[in-house]
């Protein structure tokens, strides 16, 4: 007997109610099992918008310190947008991508001027901001005002094309459609949902999120785990392991700096990116790209400093990744015997604890780290005053600790790094 045809009405309806399955399946899956972070517990716009900027490219347990001293010292858009530069760059030290920190200033003071200081809640004002695209508009409008937004980020595109069985490249336009359409469905099915009290498009994208992170992850997914594996074609069909079909990305190319450690009366030549460039405003040690196989470091100082060094002692090597980078920084004690006849261009001289209050990228941050296990090595080494001190005579002040200093100078402002080069 030959089977009858479902007609189109059918299959939609057939569609809806396994899609319905699903979004209640991750829903229920979502209350037993998300994690408890910081800013799931705040339906605050601004401090939902910090938490995605800063979950770019960075896992959760880095970000979680990061957004909680963020949100204590600029709780609102607007005192995001009335702070110093160079604050903002100190409080995302250690990020990367510090772009990013650039427009969440830029986007705050627009929201100021714009917006009358509220946050936007239509999706076209949110993307005319600078650094929120699709993705973050839909986090932000779903999560803190509960909208039929869909989110399609990494751990959302593994989830659907392994759930949905899609062998296409995610990042081929065609597919990447379809992906953001199977969001937008699922999202909209939970906003028919009447559940008591339970926001529950702010629940399903990040019931999305949260079972790509935690269950359906790239590498070893504990699909015995997964509520919603008796839906999932790749689990049905033994193709987990090869979703999503993404290219092989290009290797990385590697490149070598080398960068220079100048000292004179307790200070040290530092200088500031400008802006256009990767690491915008922030502050380096002198450095300059050489090739893979360059020798003559003696060189490279002079030509940097105007001044050739009387000696060079290697301090330390950093490994680190920037895009499709892979970059050797290897950094020098320079030592000038005549004082340093002139200026670094764009460059200041600071003391360790004017240094302490700037904001480095991590690679020019760790040559930081090391002078000041330096310092605090040196202030241990010397002598201390016996404990009974005569009568009238201050007893010696003990030597502070990076970390006390850095508490220190983040309650008073330190003085102005110097233009002028010490003799």
């Amino acid at each position: 007997m030959q089977r009858k045809r479902k007609s189109k009405g059918e299959r939609r309806e057939l569609s809806a109610a396994k899609t319905g399955a699903l979004v209640r399946l991750l829903l229920a899956w979502f209350r037993q099992s998300a994690r408890s972070l910081p800013w799931r517990r705040t339906r605050d716009p601004y401090a939902i918008w910090i938490s995605e900027i800063m979950l770019q490219q960075t896992q959760v347990k880095t970000v979680i310190p990061y957004w909680r001293r963020w949100m204590r010292e600029l709780p609102t858009v607007q005192s995001l947008a009335g702070a110093r530069r160079e604050k903002v760059l100190k409080l995302w030290e250690g990020l990367g991508y510090y772009t990013r920190a650039n427009n969440l200033q830029r986007a705050a003071r627009m929201i100021v001027d714009r917006h009358g200081g509220r946050f936007p809640e239509k999706y076209d004002d949110l993307v005319a901001l600078p650094g929120i695209g699709r993705y973050t508009a839909g986090a932000v409008l779903s999560i803190a005002f509960n909208q039929p937004a869909p989110v399609l980020d990494g751990n959302v595109i593994r989830v659907l094309t392994r759930l949905f069985g899609i062998a296409e490249n995610p990042r081929e336009k065609k597919t990447g459609a379809r992906l953001w359409g199977l969001a937008q469905t699922l999202v909209r099915q939970a906003a028919t949902l009447s559940l008591f009290r339970e926001p529950t498009c702010s629940h399903l994208n990040q019931a999305l999120m949260e079972l790509g992170a935690t269950i359906c992850t790239s590498r070893q997914p504990k699909c015995s785990l997964c509520p919603v594996r008796k839906h999932c074609i790749a689990f049905r069909e033994n193709r987990v392991a090869e979703l999503p079909n993404l290219n092989r990305q290009a290797a990385l190319t590697e490149r070598r700096f080398v960068a220079f450690v100048a000292e004179s009366r307790g200070r040290f030549p530092v200088r500031r990116r400008p802006a256009g460039v990767v690491n915008a405003h922030r502050w380096e040690f002198p450095n300059v790209e050489v090739s893979l196989d360059h020798r003559n470091i003696r060189q490279l100082a002079e030509r940097l400093f105007g001044a050739r060094p009387r000696s060079l002692k290697p301090l330390l090597r950093v490994r680190h990744s920037i895009t499709r980078y892979r970059i050797t920084l290897e950094v020098f004690r320079a030592d000038f015997s005549d004082g340093l006849p002139r200026t670094i261009q764009a460059g200041r001289w600071c003391s360790l604890n004017q240094l302490r209050s700037r904001a480095f990228p991590s690679a020019h941050g760790k040559i930081l780290k090391n002078l000041a296990a330096e310092a605090e090595r040196t202030s241990s080494d010397k002598p201390r005053p016996p404990t009974g001190q005569p009568h009238g005579l201050r007893p010696a002040r003990l030597p502070v600790s990076p970390v006390d200093s850095a508490i220190a100078i983040g309650k008073e402002r330190p003085r102005r790094c110097g233009r002028i080069v010490p003799r």
